[in-house]
C-alpha cells in the first residue's frame, strides 16, 4: 500500500485528531512528525498526515469539511 501526504499541520495534536476522523471512516493514515528524524524540533514542530494513495480524492473530500485552507496573506 503506497502512502501520500495529504495534509500538514501545526501540531502533531492537530494531526492525531484529523487522523482520529478518518478512523470513522475506516481510512487508515500515518502520522509522521516533520522534525527530519528529530533533528529539527525546535525549528519544525508540525506533524503530516499520509492516507493510501486510492484513498487521496475521498480524504480531499472529507479534509475540505474540517480543514480550512489559510487565508491570503496569512503566510
Amino acid at each position: 500500500m503506497d502512502f501520500v501526504k495529504i495534509a500538514s499541520f501545526n501540531t502533531r495534536l492537530e494531526a492525531e485528531t484529523v487522523g482520529n476522523a478518518l478512523d470513522q471512516y475506516g481510512i487508515p493514515h500515518i502520522v509522521k512528525n516533520e522534525d527530519a528524524g528529530g533533528m529539527l524540533v525546535s525549528i519544525m514542530p508540525g506533524a503530516s498526515l499520509w492516507v493510501p494513495s486510492d484513498k487521496v480524492k475521498i480524504v480531499s473530500k472529507l479534509l475540505d469539511c474540517i480543514v480550512q485552507p489559510p487565508e491570503p496573506g496569512d503566510g
